[in-house]
């Protein structure tokens, strides 16, 4: 699964197919968990991260009806319970921000190291679309592609 948030909400599963996450509280609470990949998200935090200042009268109970219908929109992905919040399952690299962060902590720690070396090879910050073969590198936008040669 892949979770793209840099823009606008993106979720594909294992298949590249895309998973859609309908709703502002449900698109909030997938992209509180996604924000913390791996770990327990308290519910406190969900509850004011999806309802800032109006939390509803039982947002705890409003909480739990939320998540079964993110489980429903993620299928093949785990968000578990757990007594303090949820978790969502995914690697952190599966989420676009945190791979990002990732890569431009490596990279700032990398020029520190050896500003000449860092400059040469920039880190891939998007996958290669899943239609590309080897001969066909994303382009530095990451949105068009072209060849490197014609195909045969």
């Amino acid at each position: 699964m892949r979770i793209s948030m840099l823009g606008p909400l993106d979720v594909r599963g294992g298949n590249g197919n895309g998973a859609g996450v309908g709703g502002t509280r449900l698109r909030a609470l997938l992209i509180l968990l996604a924000l913390e990949p791996g770990r327990v998200v308290a519910s406190e935090l969900l509850i004011d991260g999806i309802w800032a200042q109006d939390p509803p009268a039982g947002a705890a109970n409003a909480l739990q009806a939320l998540v079964p219908r993110l489980r429903r929109a993620l299928p093949g992905a785990v968000v578990a319970s757990h007594p303090a919040g949820y978790r969502l399952a995914v690697e952190p690299d599966a989420v676009d921000v945190v791979r990002f962060e990732r890569l431009a902590s490596e990279g700032r720690q990398a020029l520190a190291r050896d500003p000449a070396a860092a400059a040469v090879e920039p880190p891939r910050l998007r996958p290669r679309p899943p239609t590309c073969g080897p001969d066909w590198p994303v382009s530095s936008d990451a949105t068009t592609t072209s060849p490197k040669s014609p195909p045969s």
